[in-house]
């Protein structure tokens, strides 16, 4: 699917994980308390996006005393993007000739009509990584024989966002 997940968050914050599905699905409107989502969508953020939210559970909390509660500034649609944003002109082509495939070195520098491989690695492809738009299929044997590159899904995310404002 373009995101590779590990079960380090899933360890490290259980009891989050298990108390935000809670808040997201539970409602009792006598005692007005309401579904909110947002504990949940932090703790993905941080999952898939590599976003650093803090994750407390003492932020859940149903009437909590206001020193305990954290005040989250709430993500504009402006900075996502700038978040995601890169202005590096080779990242951006790579993410173009990657978009929805997985290809090997040889396929990448074909479709970009390039031929030194090591100009590639350094300009290209290591910076992509990197920053984390670009992830390799078999991430623990970088030498492995059938070794694809395919886009993770803040590069998913950038190439869509270009495309949606074309």
């Amino acid at each position: 699917m373009g995101f590779n997940v590990e079960n380090d968050l899933f360890a490290k914050h259980s009891w989050y994980f298990r108390n935000a599905l809670v808040r997201a699905n539970y409602q009792n409107i006598q005692k007005g308390i309401k579904r909110e989502s947002d504990y949940l969508e932090r703790f993905f953020r941080n999952l898939l996006m590599g976003e650093n939210n803090e994750l407390k559970n003492r932020y859940m909390v149903v009437g909590a005393p206001l020193e305990w509660v954290k005040v989250q500034k709430p993500t504009s649609t402006r900075q996502v993007p700038d978040k995601l944003a890169t202005n590096s002109t080779e990242i951006q082509t790579l993410i173009e000739v990657l978009a929805e495939q997985q290809l090997s070195i040889k396929e990448i520098l074909a479709a970009m009509n390039l031929k030194d491989r090591e100009n590639f690695m350094v300009n290209y492809l290591n910076p992509a990584i990197k920053k984390g738009f670009v992830s390799m299929l078999y991430p623990g044997k970088p030498h492995h024989p059938r070794q694809k590159y395919l886009l993770t899904v803040k590069g998913l995310s950038v190439y869509n966002s270009n495309n949606a404002t074309r």
